[in-house]
Formats: C-alpha cells, structure tokens, sequence
C-alpha cells in the first residue's frame, strides 16, 4: 500500500515502541514518519531504533506544526496522522487509506461510549460550531486518526501550529470544496493527560472566530440604490 503515515510525538518514550510496532504489522508497506516535536525523554532513540525516519525538533512547536512538518517530507500520495499515545488501533490505518480513493479527506469518528465524558463535552462544543459555520454534520471534529490526499493537504494551505490543526483542516476544506468523509474507528484511553485547558481556551476561540467570518461572508451588502 503507497501510504505515509505521520506520528507526532512528543515525549511518547513509553508509548512510541508499541505504536510503531503495531504500524509495521498493520501496514508493511507504509512509509512510517516519526516527528518528534522537541521530547525531552528517548522519544527519537527508541523510533530510530526500531528503523523509522526520525524527523527531530529541538523546540516544541505544536501538534499542527509537526504534522505538515511530516506531510511535506512524506513521499506517498495518500498521507494518514495517527497519535503517537497509542489511543487508536494502527490495524486501521488501511481502512482510512483506502477511503481516500472516494474522498480527499478521512477523519476518524471514535466511538463515544469509549470516551471519557469530559472529552466528550468539549467536542461536542467545538462539533457545534464547526458544524453550524460550515453547514456539515460532522460527529468528530477533533479525531486525530486521519488520512488525506497530498495534493489536497498542500492545497488548505493550513498554518496553525497546535491543537487547531484538525479544526483548521475540517474548515479550509469546506471552504476550498473538498470532500470530506468519516470513518468509525476505535479507542482506547489509558492516562492519556489530554488537551491542557490553556490550548482548549485557544481552540475554542479560534473555532469562534471561524464562525464569525463565515457569517461575515453570508451577510449582503448594502445596496447603492
């Protein structure tokens, strides 16, 4: 299978071994990119030493910046994001692969009965607005188990360096005419911390602002006669 698959990852020494292994297994074809977005523990070592291209941040510069960091080094035309956490099943990475032969884009929908009920609080605030802005009904805005067409990511243009990055992809898609599926996928939450609230406010602001400039766009104006 021509796929590239991107794993940011940010002091993920614990976890990054099983998710590259379960990688390998699921897709032996793939194009495995590791992004280390400035860890401070083995997170490089431990991918290198199992035989992944290691791209290696000295500073953290965010989810978003790491993952185009991937995207422009990947070789493949079909690309898919997966964290380095070890939350998402890697056997499905052939499933969202595939689904790009109907689509540009693929976000994963997680089963909710999985997550937690706080997290499922703050994506259905951020669903909300994203959907309303841009008339979709999306059930998961904020999967970051997702796979895209190359020449389609680099046509979003996207710029945001964090956790609006999948946020921003969703939005910039709608607004260029890409086509954009979901695919139900699994999850599992260990002691995953989650999205700090310093980064949840800056998400919730910019899908608010977002919102706004679609309805900006969607008002006449004034007539000169």
């Amino acid at each position: 299978m021509n796929v590239s698959v991107i794993v940011p990852a940010k002091d993920e020494e614990k976890n990054i071994g099983k998710v590259i292994e379960g990688i390998k297994a699921s897709c032996k074809d793939c194009e495995l990119i590791v992004v280390d977005d400035g860890s401070e523990d083995r997170t490089s070592e431990v991918a290198e030493s199992l035989g992944c291209r290691v791209l290696r941040l000295e500073e953290n510069h965010g989810k978003g910046f790491a993952c185009r960091l991937g995207a422009e080094n990947a070789s493949s035309q079909k690309i898919v994001f997966i964290d380095a956490d070890g939350q998402f099943y890697s056997e499905e990475i052939p499933k969202l692969a595939e689904k790009l032969n109907e689509c540009d884009i693929a976000i994963g929908s997680r089963d909710w009965e999985a997550v937690p009920i706080q997290r499922r609080l703050s994506n259905r605030f951020s669903r909300f607005l994203v959907n309303s802005a841009t008339k979709s009904r999306y059930r998961d805005v904020l999967c970051g188990f997702r796979a895209v067409r190359r020449d389609s990511f680099i046509k979003l243009g996207l710029g945001k360096n964090r956790y609006e990055f999948e946020v921003e992809m969703l939005i910039k898609a709608h607004k260029k005419g890409l086509r954009v599926c979901e695919v139900p996928v699994r999850v599992r939450y260990l002691d995953y911390p989650g999205m700090p609230i310093s980064q949840s406010i800056k998400l919730a602001l910019f899908i608010i602002t977002q919102r706004l400039s679609f309805e900006k766009k969607v008002v006449s104006p004034p007539s000169n006669k």
